[in-house]
Order: C-alpha cells, then structure tokens, then sequence
C-alpha cells in the first residue's frame, strides 16, 4: 500500500512594469507499506522497504543508482526587461532534495539456487545525496526590420557550474564502492538568433 502526502504552493506575476515571477514550493512524501507476505517474492530487504519512502530506480539516462524521490522541490523563475534598449534578462533557479542513496552489501549466493542480493544498510530514504540548487541566466534583446524579427539570444545553464553528485556506486564491498558515477552538467553557454519574417 502506498501512501502519499503532497501539498503545493505557487505564486505568479504577470508580466507588468518590465517584469514579471513564477516561485513554486512542492512538498511530497510517500510511503510503501507491505502488510502483507503476499506483497513481495523475496523478504531480504522487506523491513528497509516497510514504512520507507517510496522511489522508481531510473537508468533512463544510462546512468544507475540513480532512486527518484524528492521530497521537497523548489522553483523560481523570473524576467526583467531594463529600461534602456529593452533588454531582457531572465533567470531560473531550481533546488531539489538529493535523492536516496541505497548504501548495500552483496550477499553470498544464496541457498536453492536463489542467487546473490544487495542488502541495503537504511531504510530507503534515510541517507541522501547532496541536495541539488541550480541558476540558468538568459539574456536577449529583440530587433526589428520591416516584417522581419531579429532575437538574439545567450543562454547560460549551471550558471555557478556546480558538479553535484547526482549517481553514486552503492555496494559497499565492491572496489568501487561510493565512486561517484553522475554529476550535474557543467556549466553550457548558448549563442543563438532566431528570425522571423
């Protein structure tokens, strides 16, 4: 049985004296229970599952180790156009709690051909990767010829070019036990126009 409490907050202001916001606060827990036997196959980690935070391992991006469950997220997003030469400057802020980091031992194989298998230390989402705090900057000024639109853009993501760990190796027994497998992209500027006519 899966149980969830979320409650979201948000805020907006509508483009009006050159400027205009968008802030977000998500708050979220779920939580797995199996009250029963007759909710799982194999009971090795049942009491780190039981009444712990509840998480999707992802490896989508082809990285593993990777347990998605935030519970807080926030966002703030923002644009300010100067007074002189209409110039906008925009920014993006986006902080996240680390997702769970599923520390584990492997086991010796195991009796009727069942196999090896990790045994997490901590309930799942008791120990955590470093929470993650994002800034993305845009700049940009839009000129006109006739029908025709000029937009001139720069872009910056990671604007602090922070490297926080985002994957991390998780068998502690292993000889790359803690080697961290996944960071945040470094810092990426962007150059474009885009025209119109």
């Amino acid at each position: 049985m899966l149980e969830v409490h979320d409650v979201e907050l948000t805020a907006t202001r509508r483009y009006a004296d050159r400027w205009m916001m968008l802030a977000s606060y998500a708050f979220n827990t779920a939580v797995d229970y199996y009250s029963s036997p007759n909710g799982y196959e194999d009971p090795t980690n049942i009491d780190k599952w039981n009444g712990a935070q509840f998480a999707q391992e992802t490896s989508g991006s082809g990285i593993d180790n990777v347990w998605v469950n935030a519970k807080w997220l926030v966002k703030l997003q923002g644009q300010y156009t100067l007074p002189k030469w209409d110039v906008n400057l925009s920014g993006f802020y986006n902080a996240r709690q680390g997702y769970p980091f599923l520390q584990s031992v492997l086991t010796p194989a195991r009796a009727n051909r069942a196999g090896t298998t990790l045994v997490l230390l901590d309930p799942l989402g008791d120990v955590r990767l470093p929470n993650v705090q994002t800034v993305d900057f845009r700049v940009d000024r839009a000129f006109t010829f006739g029908r025709t639109k000029l937009l001139p853009t720069l872009d910056v993501f990671n604007l602090g070019n922070v490297n926080t760990v985002l994957a991390q190796r998780r068998n502690q027994e292993a000889a790359n036990a803690n080697f961290i497998s996944g960071i945040v992209a470094p810092r990426i500027m962007r150059f474009g126009v885009r025209v119109t006519w």
